[in-house]
Order: C-alpha cells, then sequence, then structure tokens
C-alpha cells in the first residue's frame, strides 16, 4: 500500500497531472461551478488459491470529471507468509461474587439519602426484612449492594 499526503489541492494536482502523463503543465485552476468528487479506493483484485494469480474483476466507471482519469494496473505481489497467531494469555475470570462490608453499604445509603431517596432507601430496608441497616444479615450484604446500585448508588 502507498500513501501519500498533499499540503494543498494544487500539489495533488500538479503530482495527477504528471502521474497521468501531462508533464509540468501544472495544475489547472479550479472554476468556482466544478464539482469536486472524492477519490474512491479500487478494491483490490482477490487472488486464485491455485494459481496465486489476480482474478479480473469489473471496475465500474468513475463519475464523469474535468479531466480525465487514467486507472493504473494492480500490481502482482509475491505470497507471503504469515507466522501462526499467538494466543493472548488467558485472563482469569471472578468466579465469586464480590463481598461488601457494611461501612460500604452504609456509605451508599448515606449518598442515596444526601440526594433525597431516603424514602426509596426505607423501601429498600422492608424489601429485605429489616428496619435498619444494621440488622440486615451478612448472607444479603451482595444483594442489597445490588439493589442499591439499582436505586443509583455509586457502590
Amino acid at each position: 500500500m502507498i500513501n501519500v499526503t498533499f499540503d494543498t489541492l494544487d500539489d495533488m494536482l500538479h503530482f495527477a497531472n504528471r502521474l497521468a502523463g501531462l508533464g509540468q503543465a501544472g495544475p489547472a485552476p479550479l472554476q468556482e461551478n466544478t464539482p469536486v468528487v472524492p477519490a474512491t479506493p479500487i478494491p483490490q483484485a482477490p487472488v486464485s488459491p491455485t494459481s496465486r494469480a489476480p482474478v479480473q474483476q469489473p471496475v465500474a466507471a468513475a463519475p464523469a470529471m474535468a479531466a480525465p482519469v487514467q486507472t493504473v494496473p494492480p500490481i502482482q505481489q509475491a505470497p507471503t507468509q504469515t507466522a501462526p497467531a499467538q494466543t493472548a494469555p488467558a485472563t482469569p475470570v471472578q468466579t465469586a461474587a464480590p463481598s461488601y462490608s457494611m461501612d460500604e453499604l452504609t456509605n451508599a445509603a448515606v449518598m442515596l439519602m444526601d440526594s433525597g431517596r431516603q424514602a426509596d432507601l426505607l423501601n429498600l430496608l422492608a424489601q429485605f426484612g429489616v428496619e435498619a441497616l444494621p440488622a440486615l444479615p451478612r448472607e444479603q450484604y451482595g444483594a442489597f449492594a445490588t439493589a442499591l446500585r439499582g436505586l443509583g448508588a455509586q457502590i
């Protein structure tokens, strides 16, 4: 693949004219009503697995432009060998539910109360069958933390 970068449109036109064989004539000035048509990439021709010769594909005609466009035939490339893919080391997957402390649950509950959601917090405590957070059984800390997150708490 060859990438070419131009600083100005005039530089690009000058290069295109030289490439098309128009010599050193320089770029033609753009007229005010001349449509600018963006370049479209030319797809690479597929290679037959048995012959390694490019398979000819029809190329769609480019839209009419002020200057004729000359196409360049595809360059046949030698087959390349690729290295076998290397697998990335596996990332350990967390299999146990995270554990939460009473302090973490309390901090999240206080943030909810500070944001005006005290009634929602009291309803949540009632759903877990407790009147206050210290009465929540330790085995329900994870579920309670998830429910707090559902109300918008950061935990």
